[in-house]
């Protein structure tokens, strides 16, 4: 038996009215009228019957009505149900190319942006995630939790990948296998590059055509391209020396992402893109499995039943028209059509074509549904920026035209130009057109001769300001040796007098034709050295005291803490050989008693137990880097496979 319920019990509370205008019918009913009850009932104008009748028929409908539209439910419908069980898995390229900066800020950062775009759009499903260069790796398996692989997209970069090249048939080989170890053998693998080579493109096809999954492409780049800017701010070179300028081919990437019937985006500012992709791929290509071994129940409404009553009730009321005029009076009044008798027959667009004739652009900017109309209106209102999102999708000469003006008012010569190029490419007598490519052109000469100015001026300021400086350094040396030479006199003036005799004596000693002038100027220069070498001296044992004590200080701090960080450094150089020599340093340190005693005489009790436990010493030297641990699980994956091939480009 399945127990009886309302859906909507807040109607029940509508049966509080009647409660109380009952009572207030039949006290009115009583009350005597302007006819005597004996006349009137002679006259044949008594209305008890119909009093009799009337109030508790109202009563009658008022509940049946309040209970059908409360859903009385006694009743259920098994319904089956359906899961998403498809899945995905997301491609990431993280070779060295992903640091050019034809995009801003560079390649890498607006990939990772826009794969935590497309995380939040994957409802249903799971998600894995794979990255590649010269080989692919996978970064996390399937899973229904994107905020895993959400925490783990902003610290993919190539710097963590152990060997560098560009490979991505190899990252998808790795997505196939993840689909293929999950049962899944349909499914959406979504790559974001920035490009594939001849070889990549083929190997990608010939590993897509044997399968049944569906390649969705975003591509990251321009086909400008720009130079490839690594880490330490230097450009990436080739064999040769040349620096290195990557630019993106369209081509290769959407016939391949076509060819498996997959959508191919490039990389938009907007968020076009991403819509358009998750739409692509938000719903797998296996979404329909029945899970026979659960099934969904709906209540069944119930309330229809006693319309059937109401019904009938009802019709005994329009003898008289009592249910009609009813229902005209409480019928509400649709304000929506309650427009202006003035006017009629004129829609948003014809008042906003008179704002317009009328010089109230931005009225009648508010009034156009037309994005034509719209936008020249505002435009004229001078809201460059929103007529320029107006305009754009619209792709009409006229509405070109009026977009190129925007960008022309706004300050952004290219983008009007090559609007203007593209109109009179299609219309070449267009003369509004050519006069405002002229009028561009000629801005845009302006702008560039006043940047070539301000550029000169800051360079004749800046050389000017440089030998400004210069001859106050040459002034400070001329005063700086005089002073010496002064000291230097004084000095000599008093010294003792046995020191003055030695000294008079050596000048006697000198040969015959040496002038005495020279002689004491020669005293001064050899002075002035012995005090230059005294000078060096000190500045020398002082420099040496300050590095005995570092390293005396480095080597107490040695002896208490591990060494996590040098092993670190060594195994980003090397990765398998260096992660076992840190293993082995490690293990050391653990065997050494002498330095866990003396941590342990330092520390508090609980603090003791930590430091005297091998286990959880090894715990405690883990680094908290997520690209480190990221970067240690893709080392022990190369170090499963084979060494892979060199690909064609070592970015």
């Amino acid at each position: 038996m399945v127990s009886f319920t309302f859906l909507y019990p807040y109607w029940l509370i509508a049966l509080i009215p009647l409660g109380l205008i009952l009572p207030w019918l039949a006290k009115k009913n009583r009350k005597q009228g302007l006819i005597a009850p004996h006349l009137a009932e002679k006259l044949g104008l008594s209305n008890k019957t119909q009093t009799r009748i009337a109030l508790p028929a109202i009563g009658i409908l008022w509940t049946l009505a309040v209970l059908a539209l409360a859903g009385p439910s006694w009743q259920k419908s098994p319904l089956p149900a359906f899961s998403l069980s498809g899945a995905r898995v997301l491609v990431m390229d993280m070779s060295r190319s992903m640091y050019a900066d034809d995009i801003v800020p560079n390649r890498l950062n607006q990939a990772r942006f826009k794969a935590l775009d497309l995380l939040p759009g994957w409802k249903e499903g799971s998600t894995g995630l794979v990255t590649y260069a010269a080989d692919g790796y996978i970064v996390s398996p399937l899973t229904k939790d994107s905020s895993t692989l959400a925490s783990l997209i902003p610290h993919l970069s190539p710097d963590i990948m152990p060997i560098q090249g560009s490979n991505a048939a190899t990252g998808i080989q790795e997505a196939i296998n993840l689909l293929k170890q999950a049962g899944h053998q349909q499914g959406d693998i979504i790559l974001i590059t920035d490009g594939l080579s001849n070889t990549e493109s083929s190997d990608s096809r010939k590993l897509l055509d044997d399968n049944q999954y569906r390649l969705s492409i975003l591509a990251v780049g321009t086909t400008q391209g720009a130079p490839i800017r690594l880490p330490d701010g230097t450009l990436l070179t080739n064999a040769n020396g040349k620096t290195v300028i990557d630019k993106l081919e369209v081509a290769p990437l959407r016939e391949l992402a076509l060819r498996t019937g997959g959508l191919f985006q490039i990389s938009q500012p907007t968020d076009r893109d991403i819509d358009s992709l998750i739409k692509a791929t938000e719903k797998p290509i296996s979404n329909n499995n029945t899970d026979a071994s659960k099934e969904l129940e709906e209540r069944i409404n119930g309330g229809f039943w006693l319309l059937i009553p109401i019904v009938l009730l009802a019709l005994l009321g329009f003898r008289r028209g009592v249910i009609l005029t009813t229902v005209f009076i409480l019928t509400p009044v649709d304000h929506a059509f309650a427009e202006s008798w003035s006017t009629p027959f004129t829609n948003s667009d014809n008042l906003g074509y008179e704002l317009f004739e009328k010089g109230s652009y931005a009225e009648a900017a508010e009034q156009f549904s037309s994005p034509a109309w719209k936008g020249a209106a505002q435009y004229r209102a001078g809201d460059y920026e929103n007529a320029i999102d107006t305009l754009s999708p619209l792709s009409d000469q006229q509405s070109q035209y009026n977009l190129a003006n925007a960008y022309a008012q706004s300050g952004q010569f290219d983008k009007a130009e090559a609007l203007y190029q593209s109109i009179l490419e299609q219309s070449p007598d267009h003369q509004d057109a050519q006069k405002n490519l002229s009028l561009v052109n000629a801005l845009k000469q302006q702008q560039e001769n006043q940047q070539q100015d301000s550029n000169s001026q800051q360079d004749s300021q800046q050389s000017q300001s440089d030998q400004s400086q210069s001859q106050q350094q040459q002034n400070q040396q001329g005063t700086s040796s005089s002073n010496q030479q002064d000291m230097q006199e004084g000095n000599q003036n008093s010294e003792p007098q046995d020191q003055q005799q030695n000294q008079e004596n050596r000048d006697s000693e000198p040969e015959q034709g040496q002038d005495p002038n020279q002689s004491n100027s020669s005293q001064q220069d050899s002075q002035q050295q012995q005090g230059a070498q005294e000078q060096t001296q000190e500045q020398k044992q002082s420099q040496q005291d300050q590095r005995q004590s570092r390293q005396s200080q480095e080597n107490e701090l040695n002896q208490q803490q591990a060494q996590p960080s040098s092993s670190q450094d060594q195994s980003e150089e090397q990765p398998v050989q260096a992660e076992r020599n840190a293993e082995g340093d490690q293990e050391e340190s653990d065997d050494n008693p002498s330095s866990m005693s003396a941590l342990a005489s330092d520390e508090e009790a609980p603090e003791s137990v930590t430091a005297s436990d091998p286990v959880l010493k090894k715990l405690e030297q883990v680094p908290n880097d997520t690209s480190a641990l990221i970067r240690a699980q893709l080392i022990l994956q190369a170090r499963e496979k084979q060494v892979p091939d060199a690909t064609e480009n070592s970015w």
